[in-house]
């Protein structure tokens, strides 16, 4: 990074500016502000200062490449960035999107404009790619894929990034099947150096099992196998039980509260919640005395219930977005016989028709205890 005397003015600007927006948001976050609101107001408010910065950057390269690279390249907001979901000290990730056959013409301003964010104080996760370029790394690599997937345009060329968009969806369409065992396969990798179970004692609340990462892992398998990351509209267009989606959208409400407090409490990026950071916590959450429990047992009890519905809802839908449940679903009406009116009795589970469904939503125990026994008779797994 460079010494404070040789950054340029408009970096010093955005520090400023930077400074005070964190500020500003640490008191609504002290005030109460749900955690989605103040990780959107962040997002907002990082963007303008990002993108005068960009300006600042292609006004530095001089008249000639500012008329050039101004109306060609396209500034892509992808990841937290993309989903804004950023906490106060999140990582940037950014892609600038360009239509060049020689990738060596917008290196200037790359060169310029990734200094001038280091020199910020931002971590920077940074692409320069032409659009042919983006959409064949992504069917390949899980990172890249499931980043670009919760991509926005914030600046410039929004004819190039459709025209990125339009084919990114298409491929992923004609590849969903690759892409699913992709995402899922990196996941895995994942929880297994962060913890393959909810209940850790000091657990990554990012990385370990039920966390934000499960959280986006629906949105990643959604845009594979349904071309949808936004759980509400997996849920209206059926492919996500209202259900899971209100739980999820409680759960990920709780869970950027969380992660922004441990940012704001640090000062830095911190998504470990260690044995300290529960004490304090526990004490801001203001949980009513129960006996038998101190308040940071009824915290962690908590966060174990948040963390674990978000692991099974992700689990479940991971599973009926298979290529295997995809065909079980064809094949279990065809193959199955009907018992008792209600329920479908297939080859590999036990089913419910409309009319059992909406018994079981209304939440009979007698309707739940008969669905149990006829899943025990037939030894089939429930839908």
């Amino acid at each position: 990074m460079s010494s404070g005397s040789r950054l340029s003015s408009g970096v010093l600007e955005a520090r400023e500016r930077l400074a005070r927006c964190r500020a500003k948001m640490e008191k609504q976050h002290a005030a109460g502000s749900p955690g989605v609101q103040v990780c959107t107001l962040f997002t907002s408010q990082l963007e303008e200062i990002l993108l005068d910065l960009f300006r600042f950057s292609l006004d530095e390269l001089g008249p000639a490449a500012c008329r050039e690279m101004s109306p060609a390249v396209a500034v892509v907001a992808h990841s937290g960035f993309g989903r804004r979901e950023m906490a106060p000290f999140s990582d940037v990730d950014l892609m600038v999107l360009h239509p060049f056959r020689n990738a060596d013409t917008v290196l200037p301003l790359v060169r310029r404009f990734t200094q001038n964010i280091y020199d910020l104080g931002l971590d920077l996760g940074f692409s320069a790619r032409s659009l042919a370029e983006a959409c064949r790394l992504a069917l390949d690599d899980a990172t890249i894929f499931t980043s670009l997937s919760a991509g926005r345009l914030i600046a410039g060329n929004e004819q190039l990034y459709q025209d990125f968009d339009t084919r990114f969806r298409r491929q992923t369409r004609a590849h969903w099947r690759s892409l699913l065992s992709l995402v899922t396969n990196a996941r895995q990798e994942e929880s297994r150096t962060f913890g393959e179970t909810v209940f850790l004692l000091e657990p990554n609340i990012k990385r370990s099992r039920g966390g934000l990462r499960d959280l986006q892992l629906v949105g990643w398998v959604g845009a594979a196998r349904y071309g949808e990351t936004d759980p509400e509209l997996l849920m209206r267009s059926g492919h996500l039980p209202k259900e899971d989606w209100q739980r999820l959208r409680r759960a990920r409400e709780f869970l950027l509260w969380l992660r922004n407090d441990l940012h704001f409490h640090a000062g830095k990026a911190n998504d470990l919640l260690d044995r300290s950071e529960q004490l304090r916590i526990a004490g801001l959450r203001n949980h009513p005395p129960e006996d038998g429990l101190m308040p940071v047992e009824q915290f962690m009890r908590e966060y174990f219930d948040h963390t674990t519905g978000v692991r099974e809802i992700a689990a479940h839908f991971v599973a009926s977005a298979s290529p295997r449940a995809t065909l079980r679903r064809w094949m279990e009406p065809l193959l199955g016989h009907r018992v008792e009116d209600d329920f479908l009795v297939g080859p590999h589970e036990i089913t419910a028709n409309a009319q059992g469904l909406a018994k079981l939503r209304q939440g009979d125990l007698a309707e739940v205890l008969r669905l149990l026994d006829l899943a025990n008779y037939y030894d089939k797994r429930i839908e």
